[in-house]
């Protein structure tokens, strides 16, 4: 445990960037591991190559950690994870993809960017994100989340979505890693975990019953994981870059 708290978890948000989703998995991991959320700007339009030059400025220099993509934010943690900086001793995926999980829809990104994400009805969202027909599943704060980023930063987002395929990136690393599915996850297809599973061979592999909000309807778990993941990262020993 000791080792386990010395390791610090940097998590990256969801398509919101504000990281306000992730306060009650947080929660679940204190006080044994420190925690920090790096959120994204809300009213800049910037791609997968700018928030990775972003979110590398913001990382520690020294102690080590280990980085935590949420959905949308994968790509970035397996570019930073290709060509690792000094610290990072582990990745770990949520419910998150290397290349654009609807191939199908790839020609819509300019599109995209004109989707009226905010103003999607919550019957809509609800299902999608949190399994459920029932609009009143998803709690208020998961409305707030997006509440002040900018329509045209999230359209943006989608589009980035549809064009990535970090592939490459993705057979460079050489970290450990861990991938966490959602069972219900009716977002984000299984292809997108099994391309994963494809190029990591070696990754932890953690399945949840759980709609792709994973970490807001299964905290807990996820915590328990994230703690087992950390103790055996620092039992490696993986050495600094």
């Amino acid at each position: 445990m000791a080792e386990t708290a010395r390791t610090k978890l940097i998590l990256l948000p969801g398509l919101d960037g504000t990281g306000k989703r992730l306060s009650e998995f947080t929660q679940c991991l204190a006080p044994g591991v420190a925690t920090e959320v790096l959120a994204y700007p809300v009213d800049r339009c910037l791609g997968y190559a700018e928030l990775e030059s972003l979110v590398r400025a913001a990382l520690p220099s020294s102690a080590p950690y280990v980085l935590m993509a949420e959905s949308f934010s994968g790509p970035v943690g397996i570019r930073i994870a290709a060509r690792p900086p000094p610290g990072l001793v582990g990745l770990i995926l949520c419910v998150s993809f290397a290349k654009n999980p609807y191939p199908y829809l790839g020609w819509a990104h300019p599109l995209a960017r004109r989707l009226p994400i905010k103003s999607l009805p919550r019957w809509l969202r609800a299902p999608l994100l949190w399994g459920s027909t029932s609009a009143r599943v998803a709690p208020s704060r998961s409305e707030r989340a997006s509440a002040g980023v900018e329509e045209a930063v999230l359209g943006h987002r989608l589009a980035a979505v549809l064009r990535v395929d970090d592939t490459a990136a993705l057979r460079r690393i050489r970290l450990p890693v861990g991938i966490m599915q959602a069972d219900g996850d009716r977002l984000l297809p299984a292809a997108a975990t099994l391309h994963l599973l494809k190029h990591l061979p070696h990754a932890r592999h953690w399945r949840f019953d759980a709609p792709h909000v994973l970490l807001q309807t299964r905290p807990h778990e996820c915590a328990a994981a994230v703690r087992d993941f950390l103790a055996q990262t620092a039992r490696t020993g993986v050495a600094l870059h």
